[in-house]
């Protein structure tokens, strides 16, 4: 997936962030993993993407863990694959889900992830985060116990993410 060509939610796109918040997401994009075939941005933990995170969190817009997570896009591709069958309306063209990992898993777990992200594109977009599972575990249970892996769930959540990662890049720019 090239990042230049995401189409990001339509309330971004709608007012005017979407190509600032793209070319955020582009200046700080790696290789998944070494040997891996997808660039994803390694984003900074901060202030305003916490906040993001724990209102996702109230509204119950995040989904944890990998099977939980696979479980889910699987039965939404089947849903839209039905829906695109029924009508012939395009369904799933633009970001619609944000996957967020830990930088400390194994090189199997990206691997996972990469097959997520290949098979649910261009709707489900995938960011590292530079922290470890137990920091995510502690914002998203408010407890000590690791999660290497959530799912924002809503277009809305998303876009509040997206827009948290690239206030804080231009933050940092300025």
């Amino acid at each position: 997936m090239n990042i230049a060509n995401i189409r990001l939610p339509r309330q971004l796109e709608a007012d005017s962030s979407a190509e600032a918040i793209r070319q955020v997401l582009i200046s700080c994009a790696a290789k998944l993993m070494p040997g891996g075939k997808i660039d994803v941005p390694l984003i900074k933990w901060s202030g305003p993407l916490k906040m993001a995170l724990q209102k996702a969190r109230l509204q119950g817009r995040i989904r944890v863990g990998l099977e939980s997570i696979s479980e889910k896009l699987a039965n939404e591709s089947y849903g839209i694959k039905n829906a695109h069958q029924s009508s012939g309306a395009t369904y799933g063209d633009r970001i619609s889900r944000l996957l967020l990992f830990s930088n400390d898993g194994a090189d199997r777990f990206y691997r996972h992830i990469e097959q997520l992200l290949e098979q649910n594109a261009p709707r489900l977009f995938g960011c590292k985060l530079n922290v470890d599972a137990g920091v995510l575990g502690q914002l998203i249970l408010g407890k000590d116990k690791k999660i290497k892996i959530i799912m924002a769930e809503h277009k809305d959540v998303v876009s509040g993410v997206l827009r948290a990662i690239a206030a804080v890049n231009n933050d940092l720019q300025e």
